[in-house]
């Protein structure tokens, strides 16, 4: 309690201290598995989980957020991440080409109503999956959003 009031503390002084203390948790569940005893590494990772992650997200450090996530759930369940990614190998490999496929057809469809864009597919993470799947308590195959596709363009009126 005292570590966070002070870290609240200053925090409200510099923001750079969230930043440093963000770069610092990344570094430290990188080099997890380091830890010899199972109790700490696991404590870290829920700590990681419950504070350090939606603080990174709230500023906007979504990378960041999704590799803590990612991190600590490979640590905390590291059965049902496993399964998970699985699941997304065979779905790629059945897949193929899929996401650059459809991405160069938005592309090809803006470009024909005269409309910049630049299209990103992406792939939903293996704990954003989980926790779905947590929420909603349904199967793998009933999701639809495993990938997804963010279209940025240069005007609000596009």
């Amino acid at each position: 309690a005292e570590n966070l009031r002070k870290f609240i503390l200053a925090i409200s002084k510099d923001v750079r201290v969230l930043l440093v203390k963000l770069a610092d948790r990344l570094h430290n569940m990188r080099t997890l598995h380091f830890i010899q005893k199972p109790a700490k590494r696991e404590r870290i990772a829920r700590e990681t989980l419950e504070i350090y992650a939606p603080l990174a997200r709230s500023i906007g450090c979504h990378k960041i957020c999704s590799e803590l996530e990612e991190l600590a759930f490979a640590e905390l369940n590291p059965s049902a991440r496993n399964a998970i990614v699985r699941r997304l190998e065979q779905m790629r490999a059945a897949q193929g080409k899929a996401v650059s496929v459809v991405s160069g057809e938005i592309v090809q469809r803006l470009e024909g109503s005269s409309i910049e864009a630049r299209v990103y597919g992406r792939e939903k993470q293996p704990y954003s999956i989980w926790r779905k799947l947590q929420r909603k308590t349904v199967a793998f195959s009933q999701l639809s959003d495993i990938f997804a596709f963010r279209v940025v363009v240069d005007t609000e009126d596009d």
